[in-house]
């Protein structure tokens, strides 16, 4: 599965990438929500990990943008 880690904080990042892709899954990461959006409107994902605090686009409208765009994507 292809899932993309939408979190700032370079620790929590670190780990839950590193902990997904022992278990055999494809992840991606940003660090900004621009960058989320960005990557959601040109990757197909499984799954999207969500940090609602983002800076330059904040998670709540990253997933407003989402939605918007008819994408069901499961989001934690």
């Amino acid at each position: 599965m292809r899932l993309l880690i939408a979190e700032d904080d370079p620790d929590i990042a670190s780990g839950l990438c590193a902990s997904l892709r022992r278990q055999g899954h494809v992840v991606d990461h940003v660090d900004n929500g621009a960058h989320a959006d960005a990557a959601l409107g040109s990757t197909q994902y499984a799954l999207l990990v969500l940090d609602l605090g983002l800076p330059q686009l904040d998670g709540r409208d990253v997933l407003q943008r989402l939605r918007q765009r008819g994408d069901g994507l499961a989001v934690l």
